[in-house]
């Protein structure tokens, strides 16, 4: 076990610099090499899938970082840390349900609107957004921002809020993944039960403030058995951990307000659900477990599960539905953004 007394001394191990200095870089440091600074923008990145990933933070951060209060024995999703199965099948049923008023969240449907940038329209990804709100996925939150990672590793969430962690006896756990050896950078045969990817910039601000990305991995993955991370241990302390939680204004720059909120905290109570949104979690749950659940009837039962033929949720009056201030926020966004043109043989 690799064990640190203060944050501060496993920065200065990992050899982290300062970000945001303006200090510019020559990748491999040669003369013809790739030019770059520290500066933290959107990187606009073309994915294995083929659309636009907006990375928010440094451009070549190469590697990840996950922040927990303490070690658990195990790192694995939400849904994965559900009791049953019946369990796991409600909260997909929730994941969907929010998903879905996220396709008809008016700055959704205006960026899906949009021309492509150059050949590739962006990535939106809407269960990395609603794990980001709360609600249960397969999928692992990650940051390529180091003291991001400090914030979530040295602050626990208690009634809607982020409070610093005082002195307590167990230790905080930082894990260090590595980009470039996991999929889709490498095809790796051992490996297939998980997978990075940038999310960054979304319509909803969250990731973006995170800098987060995600790791999408298979049902019972352990993210401590995953030979890419490394785990690191330090000692918790009240004024370390409120230092880290002022510099991100008690948690309100990571977090902040958002019309989203409220409504993935409904979504994450619902037991009704459409007909649709039942199949579909049926579908994912087969997909993501390997197995189908059978005897639906006395499942959605157990469950006490009513079927409706529509959802009662929406954004009505909770966002601005005049076109010309999304497109002004779509503005904004590109105004954060950073293109690095490559050319190619002919």
């Amino acid at each position: 076990m690799t064990f640190y007394p203060t944050l501060k001394s496993l920065k200065q191990k990992l050899q982290i610099q300062p970000i945001n200095t303006g200090r510019k870089f020559i990748h491999n440091g040669q003369a013809n090499g790739i030019v770059f600074d520290d500066i933290e923008r959107l990187h606009a990145i073309v994915g294995a899938n083929g659309c636009v990933h907006l990375k928010s933070g440094t451009e070549f951060s190469m590697v990840q970082y996950r922040g927990q209060n303490e070690d658990f024995g195990v790192c694995k999703t939400t849904l994965d840390r559900c009791s049953s199965q019946e369990e796991q099948f409600l909260n997909i049923c929730r994941t969907i349900a929010f998903e879905e008023l996220l396709e008809v969240h008016p700055f959704v449907e205006f960026v899906r609107s949009l021309p492509p940038l150059g050949e590739n329209h962006l990535c939106l990804n809407l269960t990395g957004m609603a794990q980001h709100y709360g609600l249960h996925t397969n999928y692992l939150d990650i940051t390529n921002n180091f003291d991001v990672a400090c914030f979530f590793a040295t602050c626990k969430y208690v009634n809607g809020k982020y409070y610093p962690i005082g002195n307590i006896s167990k230790s905080g756990v930082i894990y260090k993944i590595y980009e470039m050896v996991m999929p889709p950078f490498v095809e790796n045969e051992n490996n297939k039960e998980i997978f990075l990817e940038y999310l960054g910039w979304q319509p909803l601000p969250r990731p973006e403030q995170q800098r987060a990305s995600v790791l999408k991995v298979a049902k019972d993955t352990n993210l401590d058995t995953v030979s890419e991370v490394q785990k690191y241990y330090f000692k918790h302390s009240i004024s370390q951990s409120k230092k880290i939680w002022k510099q991100f204004d008690e948690g309100k720059t990571l977090f902040p307000d958002d019309s989203a909120v409220d409504l993935a905290n409904e979504c994450t109570k619902l037991n009704s659900f459409t007909s649709e949104q039942i199949d579909k979690a049926f579908n994912r749950f087969w997909l993501w477990n390997g197995m189908k659940l059978y005897n639906k009837e006395q499942i959605l039962d157990k469950l006490n599960i009513e079927i409706i033929k529509e959802n009662n949720l929406s954004w009505d009056d909770l966002v601005e539905t005049n076109s010309k201030y999304w497109e002004n926020k779509f503005d904004e966004t590109l105004s954060k953004m950073g293109i690095r043109m490559s050319a190619y043989p002919q």
